[in-house]
């Protein structure tokens, strides 16, 4: 009686993972086409055994896309709570923008009733947002080409994002069928005011916080053709954005009101050969690179060195601008129009 458990039991599994394999073969032919772009790629993060982590741009759902009951569990504070929503099945709702790219819309806890969308599971919940993964999380390759494309992610390809391809299933399941390193990376170098005071001789390794008041950012090209960046006066092509797994949108970049970006020009427009850097440095003591802090009443904007807040994070972004604002002007055909983000930063400990 026991064997014939057993062997109901191993035929059954069997016949589970028949099943799950025919329905991955199943989406990836039939299953609808998209590009999900990956968050630049932390070479902190654990690479085991033969797969790479990936880490999405929608794996972070920010609080403000989080709609009916997943908007409430934001409010969910007690930790036993929490663990009970881990694991609950969510539906990320997306929109192919003009770049070809999927970006998030909403996530909800029912299927909208058209797509696209993905199903995912929860993660975890603050009241910052929420986390989700959806399946797509690894990327299985051999060994070697794992350690290989690891190791690109700190040098070669350093500060590029990859576009993973996935097909989606009627139902959301996702599956992962091939990936590309984007043709530009952005990496990013803190800079901070030399040190006034002396160090304690008992404990000379100890030095004052030294918040960041400048950034060299350079843009490079890993494609195998020219590409054009537009490198507008005062780092004007680059904008501050709020790291959204670390305090949402607390704080948020507040430029002059009377700022109005300026116009490109032809000196504006660099070309890069293949393997070419640029390099651009920009003051962050100046009132256009300025934070302000949401959560204090009558707050007025203030430099990252003035920010005190352990948790404060933000991500550097290069925004070139649009392809209509540089129709004619030499060059302006080799210009990638696609918002590029760097590491996220603190301002009191440095790049995440």
């Amino acid at each position: 009686m026991n064997l014939k458990i057993a062997a109901a039991v191993a035929v059954l599994q069997v016949l589970v993972l028949g099943y799950m394999a025919g329905q991955r073969e199943w989406i990836m032919r039939t299953g609808t086409p998209l590009t999900l772009r990956t968050a630049p790629v932390d070479p902190t993060d654990p690479m085991r055994g033969a797969y790479v982590r990936l880490n999405y741009e929608i794996s972070t759902v920010p609080a403000a896309l989080c709609q009916e009951e997943t908007a409430q569990w934001l409010a969910v504070t007690d930790y036993r709570q929490q663990r009970r929503l881990r694991d609950r099945v969510v539906y990320a709702v997306l929109k192919t923008n003009a770049h070809g790219q999927a970006e998030l819309v909403a996530l909800q806890e029912m299927p909208p009733p058209e797509g696209p969308y993905l199903r995912g599971r929860v993660v975890s919940i603050d009241a910052n947002g929420i986390r989700v993964r959806y399946g797509i999380e690894a990327l299985f390759m051999a060994r070697e080409a794992a350690i290989r494309t690891e190791g690109q992610a700190l040098t070669e390809k350093a500060g590029a994002p990859m576009a993973v391809s996935v097909a989606v299933g009627r139902d959301g399941t996702a599956v992962l069928k091939d990936y590309a390193w984007e043709p530009l990376g952005l990496t990013i170098t803190l800079h901070r005011p030399p040190e006034t005071e002396p160090r304690d001789p008992n404990r000379p390794w100890m030095q004052a916080q030294r918040p960041i008041n400048a950034f060299t950012a350079t843009l490079h090209n890993y494609s195998d053709r020219d590409l054009a960046i537009v490198d507008l006066p005062r780092g004007r092509s680059f904008r501050l954005v709020p790291n959204r797994l670390m305090n949402a949108d607390r704080y948020t970049w507040a430029p002059p009101h009377d700022m109005g970006a300026p116009t490109p020009e032809s000196p504006h427009i660099i070309v890069l050969k293949p393997g070419a850097t640029h390099a651009i440095q920009i003051d962050l003591t100046q009132p256009e690179w300025w934070v302000l802090d949401t959560a204090q009443p009558d707050a007025q904007p203030v430099s990252l060195a003035e920010i005190r807040d352990w948790t404060a994070s933000f991500r550097l972004e290069y925004d070139p601008p649009a392809a209509e604002t540089v129709r004619g002007l030499p060059h302006a055909d080799l210009i990638r129009h696609v918002p590029l983000p760097s590491r996220a930063f603190s301002p009191m400990q440095g790049i995440d």
